[in-house]
């Protein structure tokens, strides 16, 4: 990721991505897609393109795992807000 405080697009993505897994402890997907893409399973080592491709192909099973263990998107009136939370 670059050093500026703004982040792109695709570090976004990835970062929603990857703030979900690691609440749930789920990282472990993400370092599985990485590992199917890539041969590896360091993260860090993608570029940001990269990393955005690995978020798109593991996000519905990263949701899967989070759901699983009680992850409650929020419903707005947008549709669902992947970064709320029912209580």
């Amino acid at each position: 990721m670059s050093e500026s405080t703004e982040f792109s697009r695709l570090q976004l993505r990835f970062l929603q991505v990857w703030h979900l897994a690691a609440m749930y402890d789920c990282i472990y997907i993400l370092e599985f897609y990485c590992m199917d893409q890539f041969d590896h399973d360091r993260l860090t080592l993608l570029t940001d393109e990269e990393r955005a491709r690995v978020a798109e192909a593991a996000e519905a099973d990263i949701y899967d795992e989070a759901i699983a263990q009680g992850y409650q998107p929020a419903r707005t009136s947008h549709g669902v807000d992947p970064n709320g939370y029912l209580c």
